[in-house]
């Protein structure tokens, strides 16, 4: 169009640029592109190659870190903070994708199936046969810290916890080595004895480190579907009690106060609470093996109690008739 109208009117092409407020170098840099590839425009924009691309020792830097087993599960922008703090690499996440697509490094770390999942069949008979785990988030001031719980889906009883101040997998290894150890399970491998480990498809859960972690155990792992948390019903519902039921109502502005207020109400929740899906009792007499009796002694005073009632409006029924009669 500014060709034409050069032509025609006989004006500059410095004129027609500045009365459609174009700049003259990039009209002139249009043209030369015109000139040698037939368009002016349409390609992406910038230079063919950037200035500040990844050199290729940062490139086979990164995908040496990609194929570490370390490092196999984390994210690409995980991976590049890791490249980061352990001085190996200073490059944006999307440098970091770029080249792990290429390498076809990303597709390994796709965890969602492309087959439907079954829903996890879970039936326990007694205790320490199927445990739920999960970590939530708890805040603390400006900062949130970090819950793993694992409680035992038969006895309903919190079998173990730890609270820190990651998600980390190392974090949840403490969770899980401290239930094996409160229930006298440590050195015991392979199933029967063993738990199985009931948990959704989180990062912590679903990490190589992880899955290795419970191999070496003996233990064997079953998996909710994905966005599906009733599958992991017992751990959901235990979060929720614990901190709408528990937590706010309690004041706490350090670690260690928070702690310990879980601390007391997992003694509480296990020792005192009576739960409703368990027939009412403590998550502690279903796991001891206590409930039956407690449960048939409790029906047995239901029942003497009600016999004792029909004696005694018997009686006074019987009174009144003959006092009628009289």
């Amino acid at each position: 169009m500014i060709a034409d109208i050069h032509k025609r009117h006989s004006v500059s092409i410095k004129f027609c640029c500045k009365k459609l407020q174009l700049d003259l170098k990039r009209y002139q840099r249009w043209i030369r592109l015109h000139r040698k590839r037939g368009r002016y425009g349409g390609g992406k924009p910038g230079p063919e190659k950037a200035p500040h691309r990844l050199l290729p020792d940062e490139k086979k830097n990164i995908i040496t870190l990609a194929k570490d087993e370390r490092f196999s599960d984390l994210s690409h922008r995980q991976l590049s903070v890791v490249a980061s703090e352990t001085a190996k690499v200073e490059a944006s996440p999307s440098s970091f994708y770029r080249v792990m697509k290429e390498e076809k490094l990303m597709e390994q770390r796709q965890r969602i199936p492309k087959t439907p999942q079954q829903k996890p069949e879970v039936k326990p008979t007694g205790p320490n046969q199927v445990w739920s785990w999960d970590l939530t988030y708890i805040a603390l001031g400006p900062l949130f810290v970090y819950l793993f719980a694992i409680i035992d889906v038969f006895s309903r009883k919190i079998v173990g916890w730890h609270l820190g101040f990651n998600a980390r997998v190392e974090s949840m290894k403490k969770a899980w080595d401290n239930a094996l150890l409160n229930e006298d399970l440590i050195g015991v491998t392979g199933a029967p004895r063993m738990p199985t480990a009931l948990s959704d498809h989180g990062v912590q859960m679903a990490k190589k480190t992880a899955k290795q972690f419970f191999k070496d155990l003996g233990i064997k792992q079953l998996f909710a579907r994905y966005k599906t948390p009733i599958d992991n019903a017992w751990i959901e519902s235990w979060f929720r009690i614990l901190k709408y039921d528990w937590l706010r109502y309690k004041d706490y502005v350090s670690f260690d106060q928070l702690k310990t207020i879980i601390e007391r109400f997992v003694i509480f929740y296990n020792t005192q609470r009576y739960h409703g899906a368990i027939g009412y009792v403590t998550p502690e007499q279903k796991h001891s093996g206590q409930a039956e009796e407690i449960l048939r002694e409790r029906y047995q005073r239901k029942r003497l109690a009600r016999l004792h009632r029909l004696k005694l409006n018997r009686q006074s029924v019987s009174q009144i008739e003959w006092r009628k009669a009289a």
